[in-house]
C-alpha cells in the first residue's frame, strides 16, 4: 500500500509540473484517443512503472515491511496525554510569542531615543 502512494503521489506530481511547463512554452495539452489528455497518459504510465520497479526491488519492500513493523510497535498516547501536551505547547508558544513581541517594542522605542533623536 505504501508503494502504491508514492507511485501514484509521483504520477500526479509529474502531471502537476507538466501542465505549467506546457503552457510556458505555450503548447497545450493535447487530447489522445479523443478521450485522455497526454499529462494524463503519461502520469499513467510514470506511476504504473514505478510501482512495478519499486514492488520488485527486495531493499524497498522489506524497507516498507520494517515501517510498519515498528510503527505497530510505537506506543501511542491516549486522548488525555495528547491534549494536555497539545494545550502545553500553544501556551510556551504564546508566551514565547508575548516575550518576543515584548523585546521586540522594548528595543524599538530604546532605538528611537537613542539612534532618532534629533541633536
Amino acid at each position: 500500500m505504501t508503494i502504491l502512494s508514492i507511485a501514484f503521489l509521483l504520477a500526479i506530481s509529474v502531471r502537476g509540473l507538466a501542465i505549467p511547463v506546457l503552457a510556458k512554452f505555450q503548447f497545450g495539452d493535447p487530447l489522445l484517443f479523443n478521450t485522455i489528455n497526454a499529462t494524463t497518459l503519461a502520469a499513467i504510465v510514470i506511476g504504473a512503472s514505478t510501482f512495478i520497479l519499486m514492488i520488485r526491488h527486495r531493499a524497498v519492500v522489506r524497507f516498507t515491511d520494517e515501517s510498519w513493523t515498528e510503527l505497530r510497535r510505537v506506543f501511542w498516547p491516549d486522548k488525555q496525554e495528547t491534549v494536555r501536551s497539545t494545550t502545553i505547547v500553544i501556551f510556551v508558544t504564546l508566551f514565547i510569542a508575548f516575550m518576543l513581541g515584548l523585546y521586540d517594542y522594548v528595543w524599538a522605542e530604546v532605538t528611537k531615543v537613542f539612534l532618532f533623536t534629533a541633536s
